[in-house]
């Protein structure tokens, strides 16, 4: 299973990859939507957890890019206001979306509830 994370707190990119690779997982990181873009044109991935507010491309144009160019794979938003991110971004484009700060337990009920449940724990 291969899991794109892209965030530009690399506190956030590194307990996300520390947490999804020992449990199993390869783990991409990108620091923006731009950067997860020239991912998402190279390599398919299971699952993309994505920030919202970055540089150079946000996480709402990364998610309609997404979308625009049928890209398949799911989507889990992380954000301090998810409400404001559901307001401008159809609900049914993104999997689930992540209150900032979130406890990794509620990665790990995501996983479960995509059917990618985690290797080890």
């Amino acid at each position: 299973m291969r899991i794109l994370v892209v965030d530009d707190e690399p506190m956030v990119q590194f307990l996300l990859q520390q947490f999804l690779t020992d449990a199993g997982y390869e783990v991409d990181l990108a620091n923006n939507g731009c950067e997860a873009v020239q991912y998402l044109q190279t390599c398919t991935y299971d699952l993309v957890l994505t920030d919202v507010h970055m540089p150079y491309m946000n996480g709402d144009t990364l998610v309609a890019w997404m979308r625009e160019n049928r890209i398949p794979t799911p989507i889990v938003v992380m954000d301090s206001y998810p409400e404001a991110f559901l307001e401008k971004t159809p609900a049914e484009w993104v999997f689930a979306v992540l209150a900032k700060p979130f406890d990794l337990s509620e990665v790990r009920q995501i996983l479960h509830q995509l059917g990618k449940v985690p290797l080890r724990r």
